[in-house]
C-alpha cells in the first residue's frame, strides 16, 4: 500500500490528462444537452425534473477541468522541483550573499528545499481527491433538491386532481424533508457537531442514515472521515463551502460594457429567433420565417406546437378529438391512438389555435401542413404566406395564438399576440 501511495501521482497525471482531454471534447456535448431537455418540456413540465442531474452534471463539468487542470500545473511545478533538487541540492544562503535584511526575511519564509518539495506533494493529492469530492457532494446535493421536487409536483397533482385541502397531507412531510436536510448539512459544514453531542446524537441518528441513503453520502463518507482525522484535512473540508459559493458567483457573473442601452429593449428589438437562417437559441418557441430579407414573395411560418401548453388548447377547441398516449415507454407511433387519429381533424383543430396577419391585415384561407423544424427538430405547423403584392421595403407578420385563462373559476378561450416578426420584401 506504502508503494502504491508513493507511486499513485503517475495514475494521478494519467487521470488528469485523460479526463481534461475528455472534457474538452464533450464540451459541446454538456452544453447542448439542454436543448434536448427543453425539447422533452415542450411535452410535459414532468421534464423538468431532468434539469436537476443537467445542473449536476454541467457544475461537475466545470469544477472537474478547471482543478484537473490546476492539478496537473501543480504537479507539473512538483516534478520540476524534484528536478531541480536533483540537479543542485537544497537552497544555500550563505552563497546568496544578500544583506542581513532580507537573508533574515528570507530564512523566515522560505522553509527548507526537501519541505517545499514534500508540502507540494501534499497539495496535489489534496486537490486531487478534494475534486471528486466536490463532485460528489454536488450528486448529494443534486439528489435531495429532487425529493424536494418531487413531493412538490405530487403536492401540485394531489391538488389539481381532488382539491387543495388534500395538499395538507403532504406539506408535513415535505417540512420534514426540509428540516431534516437542513440539519444534515449543518453537521457536515461543521465537520460533525451535531455527532459530537451525545444528547442529541442519538435523535439525529435516523436523519443522519435516511438522507445517508437518500443523498447517496456512503459512496464518498470514507474520503469525508480521512480528511476529519487531520488539522490538514479538515482546512480542506472547511473550505469546500467558501469554494463552491466563489465558483457559483464566478460563474454568474456579467460584464457589461454599454452605458446607454436600456434593459427593457424588447419592443425596439429585433430577435434574431425569428429568422431560421439567424437562429441563436434552437430550444425557442417563438414563430419564426425563413429569413428576414423575402426575395421571392414568398414567407414560409413555422408556428412551433409546445404540447404541455397547448394540448389544453386543443383540448378545448376539439373535445371530440381523442389524444394518444404520451411517456417514456408507450407504443410511440404504433399507438392505436394515434394511428386511428383522424388527420386532417387533428391539423384543423391545430389551425385553429392561431390567427395570422401581414401589416393588420388578416390572412384567410392559408394552406397549413405539420413540419419538423430541421434546426429545432421540434413538430409544430408550416404554412407559406404569399407576400408578393407588398411594395419593396419593411413589413410585419403578427402572429395570434389562441391561449386557455381560467376566470372566476370557468376555463376562457382568447387569443393574445405572441410574436411580431419584421420583414423586408426586396
Amino acid at each position: 500500500m506504502e508503494i502504491l501511495q508513493q507511486e499513485s501521482w503517475q495514475l494521478e497525471l494519467l487521470i488528469s490528462g485523460f479526463a481534461i482531454f475528455l472534457l474538452a471534447e464533450s464540451y459541446e456535448s454538456v452544453h447542448n444537452l439542454d436543448y434536448q431537455i427543453d425539447l422533452l418540456l415542450s411535452g410535459s413540465t414532468y421534464y423538468g425534473l431532468l434539469y436537476i442531474p443537467y445542473q449536476v452534471l454541467l457544475g461537475a463539468w466545470y469544477v472537474l477541468i478547471i482543478n484537473l487542470i490546476l492539478h496537473v500545473l501543480l504537479r507539473g511545478l512538483w516534478i520540476s522541483t524534484i528536478g531541480l533538487r536533483y540537479v543542485s541540492g537544497d537552497i544555500d544562503f550563505n552563497k546568496l550573499n544578500i544583506s542581513p535584511k532580507f537573508d533574515r526575511f528570507l530564512r523566515s519564509k522560505i522553509v527548507s528545499f526537501d519541505l517545499y518539495i514534500q508540502q507540494l506533494e501534499k497539495l496535489c493529492s489534496a486537490v486531487f481527491g478534494f475534486t471528486f469530492l466536490i463532485i460528489f457532494i454536488l450528486i448529494s446535493g443534486g439528489l435531495f433538491v429532487v425529493g424536494i421536487v418531487i413531493q412538490a409536483m405530487t403536492m401540485e397533482g394531489i391538488s389539481s386532481r381532488f382539491g387543495g385541502p388534500w395538499v395538507l397531507v403532504i406539506v408535513p412531510f415535505l417540512l420534514l424533508y426540509l428540516l431534516g436536510g437542513f440539519i444534515y448539512f449543518l453537521d457536515f459544514i461543521t465537520l460533525g457537531w451535531i455527532k459530537r453531542k451525545k444528547r442529541i446524537a442519538r435523535f439525529y441518528y435516523p436523519i443522519y442514515r435516511f438522507f445517508s441513503v437518500i443523498t447517496l453520502a456512503f459512496i464518498y463518507r470514507p474520503i469525508y472521515y480521512n480528511l476529519l482525522d487531520n488539522k490538514f484535512g479538515r482546512n480542506i473540508v472547511l473550505f469546500l463551502i467558501p469554494y463552491l459559493i466563489g465558483f457559483t458567483l464566478i460563474a454568474s457573473l456579467t460584464v457589461n460594457t454599454h452605458a446607454y442601452l436600456p434593459g427593457n429593449r424588447t419592443l425596439q428589438s429585433i430577435s434574431n429567433n425569428f429568422y431560421d437562417d439567424t437562429l441563436e437559441d434552437s430550444a425557442s418557441y417563438s414563430a419564426s420565417i425563413s429569413s428576414k430579407f423575402v426575395k421571392n414573395g414568398y414567407a414560409q411560418l413555422f408556428l412551433p406546437y409546445v404540447a404541455r401548453m397547448d394540448d389544453k388548447v386543443i383540448e378545448a377547441i376539439c373535445p371530440d378529438l381523442k389524444p394518444a398516449k404520451t411517456g417514456f415507454f408507450f407504443f410511440g407511433n404504433n399507438d392505436p391512438l394515434r394511428k386511428n387519429m383522424n388527420a386532417d381533424l387533428a391539423l384543423d383543430c391545430h389551425v385553429q389555435r392561431f390567427k395570422i396577419y401581414v401589416n393588420d391585415t388578416l390572412l384567410n384561407n392559408l394552406k397549413y401542413r405539420f413540419h419538423e423544424h430541421p434546426a429545432r427538430k421540434n413538430i409544430g405547423l408550416l404554412t407559406v404566406l404569399d407576400v408578393g403584392y407588398l411594395p419593396r421595403g419593411e413589413h410585419a407578420i403578427k402572429v395570434d395564438v389562441q391561449i386557455l385563462e381560467n376566470n372566476n373559476g370557468k376555463d376562457t378561450l382568447f387569443f393574445r399576440e405572441t410574436a411580431l416578426i419584421p420583414f423586408w420584401k426586396e
